[in-house]
């Protein structure tokens, strides 16, 4: 069914020359052509993957996307600090994170856990 690639299931009742037979009358026929855009043409394989792009841009990083976000939030935020927000379609870096890194709040969120501060 697979054009011979994959697992196929070989019933117990059959006989091994048979088996032997089917192979070599569908090796003689010719190169198995399965239906992949890539064997066709690379025009093809090219339109298909834009289309992929575009029906799913989210799979996808577009570096120009990425600088005109970080370039919308240097406006709207001045004290922007790209060492704190290493993503930019993530928040900015959790407490904990900055705590197990050896940040300056570390004290003050075990003060918090504890219910000294």
């Amino acid at each position: 069914p697979g054009g011979g690639v994959g697992i196929t299931s070989i019933n117990r009742e059959t006989r091994l020359p048979e088996i032997i037979d089917e192979v070599r009358r569908r090796h003689a026929a010719g190169p198995i052509c399965l239906g992949k855009a890539s064997m066709v043409s690379m025009d093809l394989a090219k339109k298909k993957d834009r289309q992929i792009r575009k029906s799913q841009p989210h799979l996808f990083f577009d570096s120009q996307r990425h600088i005109s976000e970080v370039r919308k939030l240097r406006e709207s935020e001045p004290k922007l600090d790209l060492r704190m927000r290493p993503s930019m379609s993530c928040p900015s870096v959790s407490t904990i994170a900055k705590s197990s890194s050896g940040s300056s709040t570390y004290i003050d969120l075990i003060k918090k856990q504890w219910g000294v501060a």
